[in-house]
């Protein structure tokens, strides 16, 4: 009962059974069963179909409504009392994080606590973040700017810079109309953070403007290294793929910064075995930035 009113819960959140079995890792049919046997057990209809997308009925709306908040703290407790009381983290991390300084910070945090299980699972920002919420995870280290729900602590680390790769040195001095540059999605944590900076970059003369978007910033680097930019991306990510000095065009003070967040629920967080953990991740995460290979040229 409790799978299928978490599947009903991200029906009404992502409206497609494809994209609910994608999040879930299950096949669609194992979705239609799971609201079925909920209907069945409610005595009414839950969804309505239209076209591809799936529609939730005012009842179903109002039962994920009141389920959701107690499903959160159940999954929460559960994680808390299977996984802490053995010694285990379950940690979700950004994918350009562990593409960069993040396994630097890992292996560090490790050292200095061999008693402690690390699950390690790498996922987009926003859905490391939904992890937390849900239970799911016990910590989340994730960029930009994160959405704190109820329950919810976020801890800055620290910052990246943020720099250009396939823009020529002196370009911005010489351009009177915006940059046109690949970046990532507009609905990202990153994104919501940068807004205001480049805004404030543009009263400071540099206009940058992200009209190409792309949800891999791994992915951006290299098609601006392959002459497909330009793109806006974090330095640390730019010199652990390998840019070299020449390719990288640092922007003027105080520049662009993408926040870094160490995210858990509040009553997690209040775990020592959490707390204790989550201490020295902060502390390794600032020293494997400066320990990130140096872009050579």
């Amino acid at each position: 009962m409790l799978d299928a009113l978490e599947t009903l819960g991200l029906l009404a959140e992502l409206g497609t059974m494809g994209k609910v079995a994608t999040r879930l890792r299950v096949t669609q049919s194992a979705v239609s069963k799971r609201v079925a046997t909920l209907e069945h057990a409610l005595g009414g209809r839950l969804i309505e179909r239209e076209g591809r997308r799936v529609r939730l009925t005012p009842k179903a709306l109002a039962l994920v409504g009141r389920a959701e908040p107690l499903l959160a703290e159940l999954r929460a407790a559960l994680a808390g009392e299977q996984h802490l009381a053995r010694g285990r983290i379950v940690l979700g991390v950004s994918e350009s994080i562990l593409t960069s300084w993040g396994p630097l910070a890992l292996a560090e945090a490790r050292r200095c606590h061999p008693d402690i299980e690390l699950a390690l699972h790498t996922h987009r920002s926003p859905v490391a973040l939904d992890g937390v919420a849900s239970g799911e995870l016990h910590l989340a280290l994730v960029a930009g700017q994160s959405e704190r729900g109820a329950g919810l602590f976020a801890e800055h680390v620290l910052d990246e810079e943020m720099v250009l790769l396939g823009v020529a040195h002196g370009t911005l001095r010489k351009r009177d109309e915006p940059v046109s540059v690949l970046s990532i999605e507009r609905g990202s944590g990153t994104h919501r953070a940068l807004e205001p900076q480049l805004r404030a970059l543009r009263v400071r003369g540099v206009d940058l403007s992200i009209d190409r978007e792309l949800q891999s910033y791994a992915a951006i680097v290299q098609l601006a290294r392959a002459g497909l930019g330009p793109a806006l991306v974090p330095l640390p990510l730019a010199r652990a793929l390998g840019a070299a000095r020449a390719e990288v065009v640092r922007l003027p003070s105080p520049g662009l910064h993408r926040p870094v967040v160490l995210v858990a629920r509040k009553t997690t967080w209040a775990r020592a075995l959490v707390a204790r953990f989550a201490s020295t991740l902060q502390q390794a995460a600032r020293r494997a930035v400066k320990g990130v290979p140096r872009v050579s040229g």
